[in-house]
């Protein structure tokens, strides 16, 4: 029950931090995805269903605030948490590189799926401007973000979520 009230409270820390503080820090119309790195992290941690779930979550939350149709962000997040926990099981916990990469294909992945649900729906069909100016340096830049972001999370799991669990 501990980890469902600290992801939820780092859910909500990520929210208004992509929202308030990136939003004002932002390089060239760009924001980190903060929540992608939530995403990510506690997929890579706990496995495929909490990956799922807080997916699913981050996505509605996502949908709520920015989206124009509802679930068009939960069923990406939601797909990429459970692929993440999904191929999580077959590594090393202790790996700092693995899941670097898994957060930049999943942003990758994220900003496809943005230009095929966005884009195209408006014929807009600029992909090389879209992937020069805006899919490479939100991964970049979510990617230098989401190594700070991952060690914290880390840490949380490690030192606060992991121990309470022992007890149980």
């Amino acid at each position: 029950m501990l980890f469902f009230v600290v992801y939820l409270v780092e859910l909500i820390i990520c929210f208004l931090l992509q929202n308030t503080i990136f939003a004002k820090l932002n390089i060239g119309g760009i924001v980190p995805d903060l929540l992608i790195v939530l995403v990510v992290s506690i997929a890579y941690e706990r496995g495929k269903v909490s990956g799922l779930f807080m997916g699913i979550i981050a996505g509605l939350l996502l949908d709520i605030t920015q989206g124009t149709l509802l679930g068009v962000y939960a069923l990406c997040y939601m797909f990429i948490g459970y692929l993440v926990g999904f191929l999580a099981k077959y590594y090393v916990k202790n790996d700092t590189v693995l899941p670097l990469c898994m957060l930049s294909l999943s942003e990758f992945t994220f900003m496809i799926y943005s230009y095929i649900t966005g884009m195209l729906t408006h014929r807009r069909f600029e992909i090389f401007y879209y992937i020069k100016r805006i899919m490479l340096p939100k991964v970049l830049y979510t990617a230098i973000v989401g190594i700070i972001l991952y060690k914290i999370f880390d840490y949380v799991f490690l030192r606060v979520i992991t121990p309470s669990n022992e007890d149980e």
